[in-house]
């Protein structure tokens, strides 16, 4: 058995050729998948099985790819990661503010998949060993064991990546976490000025924050550093 967790993944895309192709390699791995080739079929196998990740294609025969995360994301926080054939920066935006954790361009290599699988896998494991006790802060709490999150015991609804950034943040009130940091939670790739998705995760954290707490004050930006969670001694 392979050190990491023996995840169980969900591929929805209409390319049976590609499918198999990820399937074989995966499984080569000791990671499971199953694909659907369709955006219903996939949801509704994600209805009835437990799955670690999904691979979602964008472009999908019935569903458009960004549907379907989003109807993934009204009932369910499992990671997503977006395949599509573009590299198209508006894409990649509409796409993580809708909730999904990572953005591939197809033109990726088995390794890096592989990589950006594992890390996610690795995650969550961490997450579900049960060491982390639960953080509680501004009645902001985080249950790392159940990648839950609530405020005042009102659940919010958080993607994999908006907890991992939360918690970490949660953990040291008052850090400055540069970009480059955060973007080390959930990117095992090399890291570069011009990426803009750490901003973007953090946008629709705040906004989720808001909607929950009724202010949008918990993470304040420092010019040219990065983000910070306000101590709760600095709570107005």
């Amino acid at each position: 058995m392979s050190e990491e967790k023996n995840g169980r993944l969900l591929l929805i895309d209409d390319d049976e050729e590609f499918c198999l192709l990820v399937k074989d390699y995966m499984e080569l791995q000791n990671i499971a998948l199953d694909y659907r080739m369709s955006g219903e079929e996939g949801l509704a196998a994600l209805g009835r099985k437990g799955y670690d990740l999904v691979l979602l294609d964008m472009m999908l025969p019935d569903v458009p790819g960004v549907e379907v995360l989003r109807r993934i994301r009204v009932k369910s926080g499992v990671p997503v990661i977006i395949f599509s054939a573009h590299n198209d920066e508006t894409d990649r935006i509409v796409t993580l503010e809708l909730g999904a954790d990572d953005y591939v361009p197809k033109s990726f290599s088995s390794r890096e998949l592989l990589a950006r699988v594992r890390a996610v896998l690795r995650r969550s494991a961490a997450s579900d060993d049960g060491r982390e006790e639960v953080l509680r802060v501004h009645g902001i709490e985080l249950n790392p064991r159940t990648l839950q999150a609530s405020f005042r015991g009102r659940p919010m609804e958080l993607t994999y990546v908006e907890f991992q950034i939360l918690q970490a943040m949660m953990k040291e009130p008052g850090r400055i976490f540069s970009r480059e940091t955060l973007l080390n939670l959930f990117a095992d790739k090399e890291w570069n000025k011009f990426d803009r998705s750490v901003d973007v995760h953090i946008s629709t954290l705040r906004k989720k924050l808001a909607d929950a707490t009724g202010t949008n004050t918990h993470i304040r930006t420092v010019r040219s550093m990065g983000y910070a969670f306000i101590r709760q001694d600095d709570e107005a």
